[in-house]
């Protein structure tokens, strides 16, 4: 492996108590307004008790699909999803307009509207506290839309489309799959997380008041959820892979993000193999292939896991030599969504003044789940024991099948 270690990819070396420490520290100076994560309240307070009687609408807005549904609460078991409707994020694929963009989501949630109804609205990019869009990731394709209320500009279109008197309520998708957790089991944990590694990764927890110190004005003797943004977090070891895919690709923004989530580590992998290729450790045909072709993450990892071996057409002993670089960028990725987790974990029992006992992960997103060439989401979870387990905690990590729109409806069963 000297070709990884002599590039900044060495494991063994990885420290990965420090990283965590780098981790929560950046949180809390977030909290203050400071570095490079945003530590975003929101508005919502967590929810003292679950609706038992009736149903909402409820709207996610992804990184790749477009959902609604409508949300009914039942008194004696979790809340159930009707009429789920999908549709294809705008500018995923393709540059669109604001009128287009939000046509679109008209499109996929008006079935699941009526007039004079609470919305929850959960829109997985982060927004200040004007709802004003602070910026894109996951690749999407739509710049007019950046600093502009996302909140407006969806009623607008609704209004446009016939819908009268919509009240919203807008949250982070990481958010949503927080309070998700709080309805799917009622019985006390010594905290709780919202956590998605997919198209992008982020986590959520709530706060106290108190501690968010650059929002003096929110009313104490509270918890509010936090949009950690953790995609942005930068205290951390780079390799020569992760510079170049920045320079040739980034924009400063979602580093984290990049080494991590999914829609990202098909190309960073393949910066990899284009770095062995210009070392001449590659044979010329398998160097040409990763020079004109970037590969995607579920092209490597159903390759990983013996299922297209014929992505790689070479000898055994070279496809072995390229399985074993991959899997050391997969398992770094276990190793910090191990790491975003406990950090979001300790700040959430923190706030609480849990001291010991286990916390709640709501866990979303088909990276973490379906990523199957290494066991990936448990080694997340024993990365995590092991991180926790001096402070007391370990951690359950369930999987709420449409968790952020059951956290949307419970955000509008609030207004």
């Amino acid at each position: 492996m000297k070709f990884l270690q002599s590039n900044g990819l060495d494991l063994a070396t990885l420290d990965v108590k420090l990283l965590l420490k780098n981790f929560r520290d950046t949180m809390v100076a977030g909290l203050a307004g400071q570095g490079p994560l945003p530590m975003l309240p929101s508005p919502l307070h967590i929810p003292k008790e679950i609706p038992t009687t009736g149903d909402c609408p409820a709207f996610d807005v992804g990184g790749t699909n477009t959902r609604s549904a409508r949300i009914q609460f039942h008194p004696d078991k979790a809340p159930t999803v009707q009429n789920l409707l999908r549709g294809k994020m705008p500018g995923a694929t393709t540059p669109v307009t604001p009128l287009e963009f939000y046509q679109q989501l008209c499109d996929v949630l008006l079935p699941n509207i009526r007039d004079n109804e609470a919305l929850g609205y959960c829109f997985s990019y982060a927004f200040d506290n004007t709802h004003r869009l602070l910026h894109w990731t996951k690749g999407i394709q739509a710049p007019e839309i950046v600093g502009t209320d996302v909140v407006q500009g969806l009623t607008t279109a609704l209004i446009q489309r016939g819908c009268k008197n919509i009240q919203i309520a807008i949250l982070n998708d990481t958010v949503a799959t927080l309070l998700a957790a709080y309805a799917a089991k009622q019985q006390p944990y010594a905290g709780y997380v919202g956590f998605i590694l997919g198209t992008g990764v982020n986590a959520a927890y709530a706060e106290r008041t108190e501690a968010i110190l650059k929002a003096p004005t929110l009313p104490p003797g509270h918890r509010v959820p936090i949009n950690c943004e953790s995609g942005n977090f930068t205290a951390f070891t780079r390799t020569r892979f992760d510079d170049n895919y920045e320079a040739a690709t980034g924009n400063g923004k979602a580093q984290w993000e990049r080494c991590i989530s999914g829609v990202h580590l098909g190309p960073l992998c393949t910066e990899m193999l284009r770095c062995a290729a210009k070392e001449g450790l590659l044979s010329e045909k398998i160097a040409s292939y990763v020079r004109t072709t970037t590969l995607t993450f579920v092209e490597l990892n159903h390759f990983l896991s013996g299922r297209a071996p014929e992505l790689f057409n070479t000898t055994i002993d070279e496809q072995h030599t390229i399985r074993q670089w991959l899997l050391a960028m997969i398992e770094r990725a276990a190793t910090f969504a191990a790491v975003n987790i406990a950090a979001a974990a300790l700040a959430s029992a923190q706030a609480q003044k849990s001291t010991h006992g286990t916390i709640l992960v709501n866990a979303d997103g088909s990276t973490f789940w379906k990523t199957d060439c290494i066991p990936f989401s448990h080694r997340i979870r024993e990365i995590t024991c092991e991180l926790l387990a001096p402070y007391g905690f370990d951690v359950e990590i369930i999987q709420i099948e449409d968790a952020p729109l059951i956290g949307a409806a419970l955000a509008a069963t609030q207004l």
